[in-house]
């Protein structure tokens, strides 16, 4: 065979029917693969920093009691600081099972949208009246805490629920666990958890810690049970050691 007559019949083995037809289907799952990992929409599509992520899905066990969410299903108006810009007016939700924060937005054609916003760009956000931080905690592994205080000390409760199977009375069924809160007290860039007010005062150096000691005595405050209105004047007077 010739050299003209072998390269003709490659040309025809490279576009074959088959050949394009697999050509077209890798262009497609291709697309359809950006399409779930970076979201546009003609109402934010022109600020890709705030529709960037996932569409959320969370399939739960027929007959499971409770939700996955921080406080209820329902989705309240919040601000979230996506790489240094805050966006207001924003109907959101915290999925403390899955550490997700949740868009819920209208399109142009009134459907509504849900999409997890980009954990990777993600730096905080207030709903219900809580202030909440994606804070580093090894290397570049972040957590969502709630955060009170604004100083060099901070307080940072971690939420989270648990999925457990409840098989009493030989009913199988799934139910969340209450959101249960992990306490932690911040430092400069130490994070340490605390459970009652000696491992809160231990937390400081001696000084500090017999002068924060004598302020909750003093003040009547159980860090363990105290509003979050008391623990934030709590670490205001936290901050004010440090200053003074």
């Amino acid at each position: 065979m010739s050299l003209d007559a072998s390269f003709k019949s490659m040309k025809r083995a490279m576009f074959s029917p088959a050949m394009i037809s697999l050509l077209c289907l890798l262009v497609m799952s291709e697309a359809v693969a950006q399409q779930a990992n970076n979201i546009t929409d003609p109402v934010f599509g022109t600020d890709p920093l705030l529709i960037n992520g996932k569409y959320y899905t969370f399939f739960l066990p027929s007959n499971t009691d409770g939700n996955q969410y921080f406080i209820s299903p329902q989705y309240e108006t919040g601000s979230a600081t996506v790489r240094g810009i805050n966006y207001t007016g924003l109907l959101i939700n915290y999925d403390i099972y899955n550490q997700q924060l949740i868009l819920n937005y209208e399109n142009t054609t009134g459907a509504r949208n849900l999409i997890t916003l980009s954990d990777a760009w993600l730096e905080e956000f207030s709903f219900r009246g809580f202030d909440f931080e994606l804070i580093s905690i090894q290397d570049s592994v972040k957590k969502i805490f709630q955060v009170l205080g604004a100083g060099p000390v901070r307080i940072l409760y971690y939420w989270k629920k648990d999925l457990v199977l409840d098989s009493f009375h030989g009913a199988k069924n799934h139910t969340f666990s209450r959101a249960e809160r992990e306490m932690n007290i911040m430092t400069g860039a130490q994070i340490l958890k605390y459970s009652n007010t000696k491992s809160f005062c231990s937390a400081f150096d001696p000084e500090k810690g017999t002068s924060i000691k004598e302020y909750l005595k003093r003040n009547h405050v159980n860090v363990k049970k105290a509003t979050d209105a008391i623990m934030t004047e709590v670490i205001n007077y936290c901050n004010f050691l440090y200053i003074k």
